[in-house]
């Protein structure tokens, strides 16, 4: 009885697997996410989520209570998504040029695979939540803050590696990559094309910036970048 009281109390059933009741928490957060990634935090609602769910509204009380709640377990479960599909594979991209050219690359995969319906979740809850008060916009700034940051931190790690100019601006540049890639994120949407043009954008970026340490060659195309990443990598 104490073992099944423990695994109780800590979210799992009798075989160590997820409890019931949190198999149904995850659902519920997953399809919010997935309402919420289309039409926005505002669209999310207990009495639709019950009904889509074919849920009572007393029970999703019982999960979350409050609007409140449900809207920051969805926006962390979009970061934990958003995370792992960019932030934390450009990781693995040793620091220079190539690093800065991960996280841009990633990003549109993830708009251009839909890993999430709408593409960059928190372009809509930026707009929507930034000029608020309060935890939940306080989270969606902060996780903004760190994309722009993670950009910043690659291009300052390019320009000690020597692949980029040493008087770029690190945080100018965070910026102007990041009004490109959301440019990409509204041409993606607007026709459903592949984001080819987009990197081609990225590219001559990155090429104004860069050294002779990087052939200038490298930046024409997409398919000259990919060769010059197979060579380097050899």
């Amino acid at each position: 009885m104490e073992g099944a009281h423990l695994a109780k109390k800590h979210g799992k059933g009798p075989a160590g697997g997820p409890s019931k009741g949190k198999k149904t928490q995850e659902e519920i957060i997953n399809r919010a996410m997935r309402i919420a990634a289309v039409e926005g935090l505002v669209a999310l609602s207990i009495g639709r989520l019950a009904k889509a769910l074919r849920m009572s509204k007393s029970g999703l009380f019982v999960h979350f209570g409050r609007k409140e709640k449900l809207e920051m377990a969805v926006i962390e479960r979009a970061y934990d998504i958003f995370n792992g599909s960019i932030l934390l594979p450009a990781e693995e991209v040793a620091p220079g040029i190539e690093r800065v050219w991960a996280l841009c690359d990633l990003w549109m995969e993830f708009v251009e695979s839909r890993v999430l319906p709408g593409g960059y979740f928190f372009t809509g809850a930026f707009w929507e939540r930034a000029p608020q008060e309060g935890d939940i916009a306080d989270r969606i700034r902060q996780i903004v803050d760190e994309w722009l940051t993670a950009l910043r931190r690659a291009i300052d790690g390019a320009r000690l590696s020597g692949e980029i100019r040493r008087g770029v601006d690190g945080r100018r540049t965070a910026f102007e990559l990041n009004s490109l890639l959301l440019g990409a994120q509204w041409s993606h949407l607007l026709s459903g094309r592949d984001q080819t043009k987009a990197r081609s954008a990225i590219l001559t970026k990155l090429g104004s910036l860069a050294t002779e340490d990087v052939p200038a060659t490298a930046f024409e195309s997409v398919e000259e970048w990919d060769r010059y990443l197979e060579a380097r990598h050899e």
